[in-house]
């Protein structure tokens, strides 16, 4: 019969115990549902593309993230290297910090942030050719310049005899006079931009039309223009119809118009009060029927185009203007309406901005989540494997070889001297 050559067991010596304790501790923080709250920061980088709130979120949902970093490591600090707290262990905290580090914050990050870009680039394939975050920077813009009064403009007549539309005001104003200026200085930023200031605008936030600039400039101007007079021309028809119209000719508005009539009639009188420059230069460009009395009333104090447009700007002045309009009944009930039906256009086309950026938010919030949810698991084990393992573990124990003094034990053996 042949001999079978039985290989001995290895006993596994104290220290292998103890690692293989150490990697798969029964430890509550490294499993979830405990272990989800270092991901919250990721969650609310996910949620920072949200317009109005998305930034906020993210740094709320820091909170959580950086109470679970801290006690983990203080944790493992006070478990030791042999994982049973009998010895503290400020090697176990730093290798932990690190993996925490670059596990929970660095690398997770940066992978919400790559889905964000991924699912924004999809919008490419569309009729703009522009990505998600280059279409919010339009929409934000646009936001900007029409909370900041910018759409209120009229046909004009410029002393050389040149008439000018309404839209073309706006386009000259917001185009040629702010877009095309950011885009070309952007760029010329980006061309000496350092590696630091790319990492910290990968990570963070700008206000800078990064991604417009980063385009090609005619599908930026072009997109912007289209949105530019769609709004221009949306407030025209909110401004100067009634619901039966709106209903009949423009059902897509009717929604919105329905909405912002809500304490519509409150917020025009804050209008007339806070407002009454920004009042009397919407009563100006107004074509309407219902304003021409009082357009006449204004205009026969403020006899020329020059006058007017100080008066536009003044606020004193304007608010004389509109006191003076009220104390008539008539022009009184005109103002009114008209404030109303201001504040009812403004109030919807927010709204409508807003809804768009919103869309854009949700696309890129769900590429985050995406993307986080594929490759949390796999950032782990890549960083506990190989970071962890390979590089900071062995550099932990040389910096330790080297503090220790010749004559203390290793492994229950002395070094000589």
């Amino acid at each position: 019969m042949p001999r079978v050559k039985l290989t001995p067991i290895k006993q596994k010596t104290k220290k292998e115990e103890i690692k293989e304790i150490i990697q798969n501790p029964d430890d509550p923080l490294a499993k979830f549902p405990l272990r989800a709250f270092a991901y919250s920061n990721e969650v609310g980088a996910a949620l920072s593309a949200m317009p109005v709130w998305g930034k906020a979120a993210e740094l709320l949902l820091w909170i959580p993230a950086l109470m679970y970093l801290g006690a983990d490591i203080y944790d493992k600090y006070r478990r030791g290297k042999e994982g049973d707290y009998t010895k503290a262990s400020a090697g176990a905290a730093v290798q932990q910090a690190i993996f925490q580090a670059l596990a929970s914050v660095i690398l997770p990050t940066a992978a919400v942030k790559m889905g964000q870009n991924i699912a924004g680039y999809t919008t490419k394939f569309g009729k703009s050719h522009l990505s998600a975050t280059a279409l919010e920077e339009t929409y934000n813009r646009l936001l900007d310049e029409f909370d900041n009064k910018n759409f209120a403009k009229g046909t004009v007549v410029d002393p050389d005899g040149t008439v000018k539309t309404g839209f073309e005001r706006v386009k000259e104003r917001i185009i040629d006079e702010k877009l095309k200026p950011a885009l070309a200085s952007t760029r010329k930023d980006l061309k000496t931009e350092g590696i630091f200031s790319k990492i910290v605008r990968f990570f963070g936030h700008t206000k800078r039309p990064v991604a417009s600039a980063k385009a090609n400039e005619s599908d930026v101007i072009d997109f912007f223009e289209r949105q530019a007079k769609n709004i221009f021309d949306k407030q025209n028809v909110l401004e100067n119809s009634t619901r039966e119209q709106i209903a009949s000719e423009h059902p897509e508005l009717l929604k919105l118009y329905d909405k912002a009539t809500k304490n519509s009639e409150k917020r025009a009188k804050l209008l007339i009060e806070k407002s009454p420059d920004y009042l009397v230069k919407k009563i100006l460009n107004s074509g309407a029927k219902e304003e021409k009395s009082l357009i006449k009333a204004i205009t026969q104090s403020y006899d020329s185009i020059e006058k007017r447009r100080i008066l536009v700007k003044d606020k004193i002045g304007s608010a004389k203007v509109i006191q003076e309009l009220l104390q008539n009944p008539q022009h009184k009930a005109a103002v009114e309406n008209f404030a109303n039906r201001v504040e009812i256009a403004r109030t919807a086309l927010r709204s409508y901005i807003k809804g768009k950026s919103l869309k854009l938010g949700l696309l890129k919030t769900a590429g985050g989540f995406i993307s986080l949810t594929l490759l949390a698991v796999p950032i782990d084990n890549f960083v506990h494997k190989y970071i962890i393992k390979k590089f900071v573990e062995p550099g932990l124990e040389t910096v330790e070889s080297l503090k220790r003094k010749p004559h203390e034990p290793v492994d229950g053996r002395k070094i000589g001297i």
